[in-house]
């Protein structure tokens, strides 16, 4: 380790980190501009960086061997604004996870921003070996639920029902059951508030009810300027934003994407943001979010929630609570901030997929979001 330098990205490494992305073995080689590209976006568009490093990278003097990407954030904590930070976006060079150093490099790059930052590190939808790296550095743990809603249950149906015929055939069945139960619970849900698609976050969105905020707990600071850079400034995007609508006024929001997951169409609800109080509001982004879903043909809907105010409303339009598993939430440097005692109680948090970079970093391929088939011969696990 002492021949490796870690320290704050800039522009000018560009080439040298694509030199790393190529490396990476979830992406084609010729997508890795692409990722390059996406980011360059997330490290020096960030509204909220204010000139602050927003990757640590580890450089041997040949190249860049390792990358840790770290968010600066605002936060609302009941109504106050505070900085904050995700971490995310790890990755090490093959060479030196084969050699070993890997561990050590991983170990030094969290070190780099813990010191470096100055308030709290929130990681949020980290990968296992993330996580366990994360417990040896003795961040607080917690875990928010995820949803899932059903369309097409085949996929399910294989790992109950070995047999493959009998599997569509009880799959075939269970889709008509849904497909009648939604039609009668969700189109019996009264929607009241008129619910629109957009192509940008306009200055309406700057004023949200502001006791939506004091309300709504801790989450990131969801300014237009955010919003725009987050989900529709993002390149290669391909998300849609939903908008719940009363005499011009923005009641709230729902962001809808849709991902191509081994061979089947997965729905992910991101992000979806209103008064916590507001039911109808609520309700409405729900079944339009649902609507679209439908209309584009998905297999299933997968979605997370943190707000059990908003998960009530959610399980009425037939979402499943994963029991069997939790999104971990990790937190450092609690001793950087006074507001420690909030941080780490999961149900104050108004976490959803749109945190972070879940889906900011993803490299679509052309074609991508048409399914293989109905029925793959090898079917992914969720």
């Amino acid at each position: 380790m002492k021949d490796i330098a870690i320290r704050p990205l800039t522009i000018k490494d560009l080439k040298r980190m694509c030199n790393l992305i190529e490396t990476r073995d979830d992406i084609d080689p010729k997508d890795a501009e692409k990722r390059l590209r996406l980011v360059e976006w997330v490290a020096f568009k960030n509204p909220f960086a204010n000139g602050e490093p927003t990757y640590f990278v580890a450089d041997d003097g040949r190249k860049i061997v390792a990358h840790l990407g770290r968010m600066p954030m605002e936060f609302m904590i009941n109504g106050r604004i505070c900085k904050g930070y995700f971490v995310h976006d790890l990755y090490v060079d093959p060479e030196y996870r084969a050699n070993g150093q890997g561990f050590f490099v991983c170990m030094s790059l969290y070190k780099a921003i813990e010191t470096n930052s100055d308030s709290f590190c929130c990681m949020v939808w980290t990968a296992h070996l993330n996580l366990e790296l994360q417990r040896l550095r003795g961040y607080h743990e917690l875990g928010g639920d995820r949803y899932y809603k059903f369309f097409n249950p085949y996929e399910k149906m294989t790992k109950v029902i070995k047999q493959n015929q009998m599997a569509k055939l009880m799959g075939f069945i269970l889709k008509i059951l849904l497909s009648f139960a939604d039609a009668i619970l969700i189109n019996l849900i009264p929607a009241g508030v008129k619910v629109t698609k957009t192509d940008k976050f306009d200055s309406r969105f700057d004023k949200l009810d502001p006791d939506t905020f004091s309300k709504i707990g801790i989450c990131s600071n969801k300014t237009r300027k955010y919003l725009n850079w987050r989900f529709t400034g993002k390149p290669f995007g391909n998300m849609e934003v939903l908008v719940a609508e009363k005499a011009k006024s923005i009641l709230g929001f729902a962001v809808v994407s849709v991902e191509n997951d081994g061979g089947y169409l997965q729905g992910v609800l991101v992000d979806i943001m209103a008064h916590p109080d507001d039911a109808r509001t609520i309700s409405s982004l729900f079944k339009a979010a649902v609507k679209y879903f439908r209309r584009k043909k998905v297999d299933w809907i997968r979605c997370c929630l943190t707000d059990k105010r908003f998960a009530r409303i959610l399980k009425r339009f037939l979402f499943f609570k994963d029991v069997l598993y939790k999104e971990p939430v990790m937190l450092a440097n609690l001793d950087k901030c006074d507001v420690s005692e909030l941080l780490t109680d999961i149900k104050r948090w108004h976490l959803t997929y749109g945190a972070s970079d879940d889906l900011m970093l993803d490299v679509l391929h052309e074609g991508d979001l048409t399914p293989r088939s109905r029925y793959p011969s090898r079917i992914s696990a969720l």
